[in-house]
């Protein structure tokens, strides 16, 4: 018995003698600050959203070609995304943050970002008075040179603040009631969208300071046709689709806002068959091929923001449709990257189970007993033949609802 037990003691003994070894071999990871390499012409992408239900914690998350996790930012409460600066390594994200986390004093920042790091740079403080709404595009924006950035203010009042990014302070404050959505036109010019149909033009000077507002005749009737605020841009050109399934093509310069064309996304046949428009944020350009993708599904007219189920590409020039791409998921955003070979972003909502399953729990509960498993994806296409490069179905849960290539 007592040679028995001093075996395993001995064994014991080797044991504990091991794992001190492997212990004292053993080298802890430290944390340290990863650079990343060039963005430009890698295919890298960001998605952001509110990251609903959890809103006090806004996020965006940096993607790469083989959709693989590069990063991602925290940016504050019900976050308005990113705008992201090309003459510059920065990005800027309009934040709002409370002293108790959900409650307390508020304060808005312009957070400025080093885009090798992700870290944050410094803050430019702003009034406290920062929009934030579903559709998040045009909210804040940059002047064509990158000097100073604008923020859509809503109290419900309306109003832009503007920062100099320059001189890192902010300069002013300008009223524009019953107009929304910004869209710069140039080193100084902006435009916003107001509610009979033209515009609010803001000019300003080299210090930010206001030297031209007015107001533009109507561009188009809001009660008969109806535009969606997220406009794309080709130079002078802003493209804009309505809730009657039409594309404008409107003009913006220095001097003004002028209708340059006007087209039916649908046929007549299409349109009867209940095709429309769809989505959140679903238009997208390609500047080198002058393709306009709009992303569309076939469901009633006052469901115009619900997800869609297929892309269809327009020619600007010839204002005829090139192409209909369709989807691997039901998709709520789309984005398009530039270059010889773009490719096409989609940002879905897909149930993380098996069709057939999926398929009774809707056809037993309906869209109540669905809508809890929801998950979101991201879906890369070619967006030259609509061919199905990969997923990304990992994405953490909250709600997004935009993807913007990088």
């Amino acid at each position: 018995m007592f040679k028995q037990f001093l075996r395993h003691l001995l064994c014991g003994l080797s044991l504990c003698a091991g794992a001190a070894s492997a212990f004292a071999a053993f080298v802890p990871e430290q944390a340290r600050v990863e650079v990343l390499g060039e963005h430009r012409d890698q295919h890298w992408f960001w998605i952001w959203g509110s990251n609903a239900p959890n809103m006090v914690d806004g996020r965006a998350y940096l993607f790469d070609d083989q959709g693989r996790n590069l990063g991602q930012l925290s940016t504050g409460i019900w976050s308005n995304g990113l705008q992201l600066a090309q003459g510059r390594d920065e990005l800027y994200a309009t934040e709002i943050h409370f002293s108790r986390g959900v409650r307390g004093k508020r304060s808005d920042v312009v957070t400025v970002y080093d885009a090798r790091t992700l870290s944050p740079k410094h803050e430019i403080e702003i009034p406290a008075k920062r929009m934030t709404a579903l559709i998040s595009t045009g909210l804040s924006v940059l002047s064509d040179d990158e000097r100073f950035l604008l923020v859509l203010n809503f109290t419900p009042a309306q109003s832009i603040s503007v920062v100099d990014l320059e001189n890192d302070r902010f300069v002013t404050e300008v009223p524009i009631p019953g107009c929304a959505s910004i869209y710069p036109a140039g080193p100084r010019d902006f435009y916003a969208i107001c509610g009979n149909g033209g515009f609010f033009h803001l000019r300003l000077d080299d210090q930010g300071q206001v030297i031209r507002q007015e107001r533009t005749p109507p561009a188009f009737d809001p009660l008969k046709d109806l535009l969606l605020t997220t406009a794309v841009r080709d130079g002078d050109t802003w493209y804009f689709v309505s809730q009657q399934n039409h594309a404008y093509a409107l003009g913006m310069t220095a001097d003004g806002v002028r209708p340059l064309a006007q087209w039916s996304l649908l046929s007549d046949e299409e349109r009867g068959d209940g095709w429309g428009i769809a989505g959140n944020h679903g238009v997208a350009f390609h500047g080198q091929s002058g393709r306009l993708f709009v992303l569309m599904h076939k469901d009633l007219p006052e469901n115009y923001q619900k997800p869609g189920t297929e892309v269809w590409v327009y020619d600007v020039r010839t204002r005829q449709r090139l192409a209909r791409l369709p989807l691997k998921e039901q998709s709520t955003a789309i984005g398009v990257s530039q270059g010889a070979q773009p490719r096409l972003y989609s940002l879905d909502w897909v149930a993380p189970m098996p069709r057939p399953f999926a398929l009774w729990i809707y056809l037993t509960e309906g869209e109540a007993g669905l809508t809890p498993l929801l998950r979101q994806a991201v879906n890369l296409y070619d967006a030259d033949s609509g061919e199905h490069l990969r997923g990304i179905g990992d994405i953490p849960l909250g709600f997004l609802n935009v993807v913007m290539p990088w």
